[in-house]
């Protein structure tokens, strides 16, 4: 909670998905969508699967809200 709008700026930049954050995010849904049905999936040697699937989603569904907003 913050309770002074200067806390506001530091706030949104600890909470805002970097880039790096943004890509592997789609990586992750390209690759799942690049394998229709698959439960699991490998990238960069990690064992990828739904519950990470479902926060790459998530965080791309902020970005874009954020990047909406910004417009």
């Amino acid at each position: 909670m913050a309770i002074h709008p200067a806390q506001s700026e530091p706030i949104n930049r600890a909470f805002t998905p970097s880039a790096d954050e943004i890509a592997h995010a789609q990586r992750i849904v390209d690759v799942f969508e690049q394998n229709p049905g698959a439960g699991t999936v490998g990238i960069d040697g990690m064992m990828i699967d739904m519950p990470h699937l479902k926060q790459a989603r998530a965080l791309l569904a902020l970005s874009k809200a954020m990047e909406a907003r910004d417009d």
